[in-house]
């Protein structure tokens, strides 16, 4: 067949957006269709392509967000990795509160220095500040804090074996050399920290605030 026979199949290729082959179309015209290899061909390829193109775009768009996922779990974690470190009490502690004024006599008498040997405490309740906890620290220093937990309000106490400050309740531990942080347990905050004046002349010990 001639290239001016073929015309009308290319014309009913290009209009009608076939995906037959151009043989079948023509065997067609002339009579003499190929028909199995006619019903093996025309296939609906336009759709295949949309199932495809859809499922390529769909994976692409699934790829993206767990990567976005990814990304953003990435950044939390780092997030609360710092803010767990900034809250951590410094290993190097805080000066106790301690104050030397030879002579003076401001507030209330709390306790003499000779009644509390080294690494030991006393338990007081004052009016004011309600039950205390004092204590001489191994370096010589004195503190007082509250010794109400600050979880669930039990009793806490000075243990000398680790230096430290319990509850018995749930298990909160202070550290008294470092202004009564918490170092472990569910206290969500140190324990209040009671102002004291040593006077070094006579050994008391008074509240000063």
């Amino acid at each position: 067949m001639t290239e001016k026979g073929n015309q009308p199949a290319e014309e009913l290729i290009e209009k009608y957006g076939l995906k037959i082959p151009k043989e079948i179309v023509t065997s067609v015209l002339i009579g003499q269709p190929k028909l199995p290899v006619l019903l093996s061909r025309a296939s609906f390829r336009p759709d295949a392509d949309v199932r495809t193109e859809q499922r390529t775009r769909f994976q692409r768009e699934r790829r993206d967000l767990l990567h976005s996922m990814l990304g953003l779990a990435a950044v939390s974690i780092t997030a609360l990795v710092l803010l767990k470190i900034a809250t951590l009490p410094s290993s190097q502690g805080q000066t106790p509160t301690y104050v030397s004024q030879p002579g003076t006599q401001n507030g209330r008498l709390l306790a003499n220095a000779a009644n509390i040997p080294l690494n030991q405490s006393l338990a007081l309740n004052d009016p004011t500040f309600g039950p205390i906890i004092l204590i001489h620290l191994d370096n010589g220093q004195f503190v007082a804090y509250s010794s109400i937990c600050t979880h669930a309000g039990c009793q806490v106490q000075f243990d000398p074996a680790s230096r430290d400050i319990a509850c018995p309740c749930h298990g909160a531990v202070y550290d008294p050399y470092s202004n009564a942080q918490v170092v472990a347990g569910p206290a969500p905050y140190p324990l209040q920290k009671i102002p004291i004046q040593y006077d070094a002349s006579t050994g008391n010990i008074y509240l000063s605030g």
